[in-house]
């Protein structure tokens, strides 16, 4: 089954459009003050509620404009590996594979137009695991667009 051939929904949270395939859930995330944000959105894989993301594999998604800070946070993870950039929808990306307390990531960024794209991808949460060669990821990161 190819990428065009899964059966997905998409997910408009204002500053930005994603798909969402089957089987993953979609929400909005909380900034650094608990408030609930259309910049930031969580895609967790067979997620049936939002508290999922403790226990499920799945990705979060940026957004920062051109107003806001961006710092990366490449140097809070431990095991840092860097990762080729490539070119996958709108955007080319670029990271690395790390850790944080333990659990293995991949993170991703993307600048255009002064605004930068943020996706980290809990690769593995206990019995769940994802992968950025994943179809469902690879959907996902080429479906990205911003709307705003």
């Amino acid at each position: 089954m190819g990428v065009n051939d899964m059966k997905s929904d998409l997910f408009d949270g204002g500053y930005f459009r994603i798909v969402v395939p089957d089987g993953w859930m979609a929400f909005f995330g909380i900034d650094s003050e608990c408030r609930t944000t259309q910049k930031k959105v969580h895609i967790f894989k067979e997620a049936k509620l939002e508290t999922d993301i403790f226990t499920h594999a799945g990705i979060t998604i940026c957004f920062f404009g051109k107003q806001d800070i961006y710092v990366s946070t490449r140097f809070f993870y431990d095991n840092v590996e860097d990762l080729e950039p490539f070119s996958l929808g709108a955007y080319t990306w670029h990271g690395y594979t790390c850790t944080s307390f333990g659990y293995p990531y991949t993170i991703l960024e993307a600048k255009q137009d002064g605004c930068v794209f943020q996706v980290m991808i809990l690769m593995k949460n206990g019995e769940y695991e994802i992968s950025l060669a994943d179809a469902d990821v690879q959907a996902i990161l080429a479906s990205l667009t911003q709307t705003n």
